[in-house]
């Protein structure tokens, strides 16, 4: 999944392409030796429209949700003298204060 998330960002912010033609790139790898459901699955939503005709995975905003399963995580990974994982809790954090534009 990072590889598809990789190999979709340079080719979206690095090399500017819309959707469709990123799509259409996933899909050719898909028939090669990449054969995978996650390629698959990924050209698909790449494809889909929202009503107004714009590709709905441009309107999805990068954020997540806080359900309290990390301030849990992060209080027995102190107790259990394991700092290292606060890192992994406080990203969803981080993502939360960055402009995804």
């Amino acid at each position: 999944m990072q590889l598809i998330a990789e190999a979709y960002d340079i080719l979206k912010r690095g090399l500017g392409l819309p959707e469709d033609e990123i799509a259409d790139i996933f899909e050719r790898w898909n028939k090669g030796v990449l054969d995978s459901f996650l390629i698959e699955i990924t050209y698909n939503i790449l494809r889909f429209k929202d009503d107004d005709g714009e590709p709905l995975v441009t309107k999805i905003l990068d954020q997540a949700g806080q359900k309290g399963t990390g301030k849990w995580t992060a209080v027995n990974a102190l107790d259990a003298g394991v700092p290292g994982i606060m890192l992994l809790v406080m990203l969803p954090f981080l993502a939360m204060l960055m402009d995804p534009f």
